[in-house]
């Protein structure tokens, strides 16, 4: 079963946070960390220096849904 655990939110602005989710299927657990723009777009980062190296516009974000209805298909 996969349970997923909000650790932390960070607010940046009132309509930007970083949100640092714990994510167990049984098996294996494994820290993500998701930018939520606008409460419109989630962009998904697996380790923290992909998140600061795409603040720095170093890197695009391979997984990005649009609203919140996508997250079933993730």
């Amino acid at each position: 079963m996969n349970i997923y655990y909000a650790i932390d939110v960070a607010y940046i602005r009132p309509s930007r946070t970083i949100e640092t989710i714990l994510l167990d299927n049984g098996m294996r657990k494994a820290i993500v960390y998701v930018y939520n723009r606008d409460g419109l777009y989630y962009y998904f980062f697996n380790s923290i220096l992909e998140l600061i190296k795409y603040f720095d516009d170093a890197i695009e974000c391979e997984i990005v849904l649009k609203m919140r209805k996508g997250w079933g298909n993730f």
